[in-house]
């Protein structure tokens, strides 16, 4: 019986353990302008990529000086308009407490084979509106890319406690 009580708990802890995803992911941006600016840093997306909640990085070069970019604009998906698979938003480089900015980096991205992530400009001669990469709406994108996504913290340490668990089991099964 007590065998039986021990399978079942360690099928449902697996079970649960893939319905553990996190809710959120980070992944490295880097990217090149027109200007010679670079900018480089980590934005936050929900689980299934549609929405850029945090960015936390710097807009260095090109005139721009070394300037922190540490605000979403607002977390709505800009691109919905343009198809269910594209993000877009607005990296500012001010906060949201005081409305104010100088500078801010537009990203779109498609994430249709998530987790890989691909920068794209849906309308490359129209550098005025959403759907393009570019900083202030004149300084286009010449090259960027997603890194490969990286686990959250929280997600590591849940499947670490499962494995200790599962060990912690495996060692009371044969101790006796």
């Amino acid at each position: 019986m007590k065998r039986l009580a021990l399978l079942m708990v360690l099928i449902l802890g697996f079970a649960g353990a893939g319905f553990a995803l996190p809710v959120t992911v980070n992944e490295t941006l880097t990217e090149t302008f027109q200007s010679g600016a670079t900018f480089t840093g980590t934005l936050t997306f929900t689980s299934d990529y549609s929405t850029l909640t945090a960015v936390n990085g710097l807009l260095s070069g090109g005139g721009y000086g070394n300037d922190p970019i540490t605000w979403v604009w607002d977390t709505t998906n800009y691109a919905s308009s343009f198809g269910p698979q594209y993000g877009c938003n607005f990296l500012m480089d001010g906060t949201a407490a005081t409305g104010s900015y100088v500078y801010f980096i537009e990203v779109t991205w498609d994430f249709s084979g998530a987790p890989t992530l691909l920068l794209v400009n849906l309308d490359p001669n129209m550098a005025d509106q959403i759907g393009n990469n570019n900083i202030n709406y004149v300084d286009p994108l010449v090259s960027g890319k997603f890194s490969a996504a990286t686990p959250e913290p929280g997600s590591l340490l849940l499947f670490g406690t499962g494995l200790m668990g599962f060990a912690g089991a495996m060692r009371r099964k044969f101790a006796k």
